[in-house]
């Protein structure tokens, strides 16, 4: 593809401040991925970034960007940018900031020897992702785990976010990563509930806020559950601030309402649901009654044609529930005829089940549980109902308590209810997410196998992470150390995790060398961080500060564009270029936009010679392991690219005649043109023009790609899992636990009452201003805003009643007490009656260390400095609230 100085279609746009140059890109400050245009223009006689907007072509945040991604710049320009390799000074401490400037050929051949003097196994050998970057970086990563036999990647957004909480939403419809397959339709939905969020509109997710604002001015009812009145609350016709923790009560109650009154979408329910399914009970489980091939996937289902009376066998995994394997039309029953036998049994259908078990989850049960009044619970669940288009939001970060899964799971079921899923004014799905399920069931079809990056919704986590699960995946024969440590506590008698997918559950134990694998030591001896920071986003950070210390870990290498406190515990640093520098190694798809579109990332200004992208450091790093053409292989295989072109292309960036990222990218733009009709030359300059190219509108994508009208979802069973198969089959491997009960069941928090003055809950949450545990706090603009907001973005919020009693004001530093682990933190108290008043909040924003962030250090108090290491048994999510605090001035 062409360089920086060859783009001559680059749009321009006139201003008063005489041509700027306007370079697509896509922001990279949270995971909405939204499309901007970087303003360049010569200073000096170089081009510089000097202004950031929404691209207007996007059909995903149509043209808006938020303070965050506005002052995205000031990253490119930061003071304290890494600028060259580093490699610690010998006789220094990890902690210290005491490194030497390095070439790239010495810090890789640094990085070598200590691999080599370590004796490091690839099994060894772990990788450490962050936040902002994974979508972009993961096709590069996964390739490079599984050349280098590495079963070790542990993943920020996996416990935090995407296991945490959107699992509970996948076990439902069968989707894996809501922020990029689901958006919600909030313009054209009637009414809307939020839960445990503040993030998706009002912290700032500019194609969720430009889609909420449409419901506000259309009159949109919208209700707010949080124990605290958030930027979102506000905006809300009722807050309601829940009891910490029970957001599932409320659900289940409203459940309890919408299937006893009738509300749900009769045809939706019956006919795209497992509601109808036949099942029987079987030592105390709920067993839905069907046939299974040799590897344990579904292959027919029983219902109850309502108008003969018939039973009748429905295909295994499919779309709809009225036609039989036969072809013939039926009506399913949503309950048996009275006196109904079966094969001797007695089977009932699951809406029955589903009703006998929510019976108990009446309003005045879940007013106990949340503080709630029953009367509001009672409204609130019928006007929902009652109300179309209607929909719950989807939520973000999940990592809060034990319980959170199961509480998304259930506001999931509320949405399906009342048919609420891929339909206007519902959750939308994004038009990536319907291309490639026609592709996959295409496949299906045809018998063809689906690369692994190419495998919509849960069937990409359940091939990929599963890989990391099985020995047998590995020539070594090690499974990952979360699941090595999981089976060790298992056969210890203690209970482990079921699905640890790249997790750091075991990291500690492997690095302190007591985790066994087989007999034998399973031993963490090297770490390459990539764009992450766990001694701020992981729990809590004495836990990290001590690994990345240990003597054992051999070598700490750190890939990142900015010292993070994380990166002064490394060995050697190799600076990485940001999203304003770089071209993208791929094309993708527009994250959760409707409309099927593709995007990239155009350089607009060029990067010292001394950083480099991922892909080219990533590709160094397969270069002097000797696996360069294994690496290749491997990308092939994943992504479904042409093995001969990405050799040629790949085979000119080993001569030194061009980047590994724009071999990549050539190759990138290849495949994607064929499947267009174009040229690649013509795709690019199209989407150097427009920054994305709309390949097919969500209108005409819904005409043929609506879910569960015109595909199945994935699913086990390809419809909406009330009763979630994925659930029944852990129950079914690991024995009951109300934690993968595939039914109807409630988790209370687990926290103690707080019940002295002094004591409270405590809960946390992002800013408007600053995403992800810090990773941009240090911009000097939104450092700016955020103090204008100090006490309310960097103080304790403690409710007026209470501090009254605690002699406590506005500005006086408390000391917050964790009464389950005993961590201590001082911090400013924000004094306020918008909080419950046995609740405390903190932002999750604050709290660098590192003093070359000249902007953020000793800004604010770090949440990890309270948060102990706590995760819930299913996929080792964090439980990051589930403990009372003391508040002392």
């Amino acid at each position: 593809m062409s360089s920086l100085k060859e783009r001559n279609v680059a749009a321009k746009q006139t201003t008063a401040s005489r041509d700027v140059e306007w370079v697509p890109s896509i922001c990279n400050f949270c995971s909405t991925v939204c499309n901007v245009r970087i303003g360049v223009k010569e200073v000096n006689g170089k081009k510089t970034a000097v202004k950031i907007e929404g691209n207007p072509n996007s059909p995903l945040n149509r043209g808006k960007t938020c303070a965050r991604g506005q002052a995205g710049l000031k990253q490119t320009y930061d003071e304290g940018r890494l600028t060259t390799p580093l490699i610690r000074v010998e006789g220094s401490k990890r902690g210290e900031w005491n490194f030497r400037p390095a070439s790239w050929e010495e810090a890789t051949n640094y990085f070598m020897q200590k691999m080599q003097e370590n004796q490091v196994q690839p099994w060894e050998m772990a990788m450490v992702g962050g936040w902002t970057s994974c979508v972009f970086y993961m096709p590069l990563a996964l390739a490079f785990a599984f050349t280098m036999q590495m079963p070790n990647i542990v993943a920020a957004p996996m416990q935090q976010c995407v296991t945490a909480g959107h699992l509970g939403n996948d076990f439902v419809t069968g989707n894996f990563n809501f922020h990029d397959e689901v958006l919600a339709d909030f313009e054209n939905a009637k009414y809307i509930i939020f839960s445990a969020t503040n993030s998706g509109v009002a912290a700032a997710s500019t194609s969720r806020l430009v889609r909420f604002a449409e419901a506000k001015k259309r009159g949109a009812k919208v209700v707010v559950l949080d124990p605290r009145m958030s930027e979102l609350a506000a905006k809300a016709d009722e807050w309601l601030p829940i009891k910490p923790g029970t957001d599932s009560a409320f659900f289940l109650a409203m459940i309890h309402v919408i299937l006893r009154n009738k509300l749900y979408d009769l045809d939706f329910v019956r006919d795209h649901t497992n509601m109808s399914f036949l099942a029987v009970e079987h030592q105390g489980m709920v067993v839905p009654m069907m046939e299974n091939d040799e590897k344990g996937n579904p292959t027919a289902f029983w219902v109850i044609d309502e108008i003969t009376g018939e039973v009748r066998k429905l295909p295994g995994y499919n779309n709809t529930n009225t036609v039989d394997v036969d072809g013939k039309k039926l009506v399913p029953a949503l309950e048996v005829p009275k006196g109904f036998e079966m094969n001797g049994q007695k089977p009932k259908t699951i809406f029955q089940y589903m009703l006998e078990q929510t019976a108990k989850f009446t309003p005045a049960w879940a007013e106990q549980e949340t503080d709630i009044p029953a009367a509001t619970i009672e409204k609130i669940a019928i006007e929902f109902g009652q109300t179309r288009p209607s929909l719950i939001d989807p939520g973000w970060h999940g990592a809060r308590y034990g319980n959170m899964i199961n509480t998304r799971r259930l506001q999931s079921i509320v949405q399906a209810l009342v048919g609420g899923i891929d339909t206007t004014g519902g959750w939308l799905m994004s038009g990536e997410y319907r291309e490639k399920l026609l592709h996959f069931v295409k496949n299906m079809k045809e018998g063809k196998p689906t690369p692994i990056l190419g495998l919509p919704g849960m069937n990409f986590p359940l091939t990929a992470a599963g890989k990391f699960f099985d020995p047998a995946s590995w020539q070594h024969g090690h499974p990952s150390f979360a699941m090595a440590h999981s089976m060790a506590e298992k056969a210890a008698g203690r209970q482990g995790v079921v699905m640890p997918a790249f997790s750091d559950y075991g990291l500690e134990e492997a690095i302190d060398g007591k985790l066994q694998y087989n007999g034998q030591p399973y031993k963490i001896k090297a770490i390459l961080m990539n764009a992450a920071n766990p001694v701020r986003h992981y729990y809590p950070e004495s836990r990290w500060k001590k690994m990345l210390s240990s003597p054992n870990l051999g070598i700490l290498a750190v890939i990142d564009i900015v010292p993070s406190d994380t990166a002064a515990y490394a060995d050697v640093i190799f600076p990485n270029q940001n999203y304003i520098e770089r071209d993208e190694p791929f094309i993708y798809g527009a994250g959760p936009s409707t409309d099927h579109a593709i995007t990239t990332r155009f350089s607009a200004v060029e990067s010292s010679a001394d950083l480099k992208g991922t892909a080219d450091i990533l590709f160094g790093f397969a270069q002097a392991f000797g696996a360069t053409d294994a690496l290749v292989q491997t990308i092939s295989e994943l992504n479904g690219m042409n093995l001969q072109d990405l050799q040629e292309q790949i085979g000119k960036a080993v001569k030194g005649q061009q980047t590994y990222t724009k071999a990549l990218r050539n190759v990138s733009f290849k495949h994607h043109s064929k499947n267009l009709g174009m040229s690649p030359e013509k795709l690019e300059q199209t989407l150097r023009e427009k920054g994305v190219l709309i390949v097919e509108t969500a209108d005409k994508m819904r005409e043929h790609a609506t879910l569960l009208k015109d595909l199945p979802v994935p699913t086990p069973s390809g419809r909406i899992e009330i009763y979630s198969l994925y659930l029944a089959g852990f129950t079914m491997q690991q024995g009951p636990s109300d934690t993968w009960n595939p039914g109807f069941v409630y988790i209370p928090p687990q926290v103690n009452q707080a019940k002295k003055p002094d004591e409270f809950n405590f809960i946390y949450g992002k800013v408007p201003t600053v995403s992800y545990a810090s990773t941009n706090s240090n911009n000097p603009i939104l450092m700016a805003l955020s103090k204008v907001k100090e006490d309310e973005f960097m103080g304790l919020w403690i409710n007026t009643q209470k501090a009254t009693l605690l002699n406590i004001k506005t500005g006086d530093t408390v000391t917050v007490e964790n009464l389950v682990s005993g961590q201590k933190a001082q911090i400013k108290a924000f004094v306020t009656e918008m909080v419950r008043p046995d609740t405390v909040f903190m932002s999750s924003s604050w709290g660098s260390e590192n003093p070359l962030l000249k902007n953020a250090a000793g800004v604010g108090t770090a949440i990890n400095k309270l948060i102990p290491y706590q995760v819930e048994p299913l996929v080792s999510a964090f439980r990051s609230q589930e403990f009372t605090v003391r508040v002392t001035k």
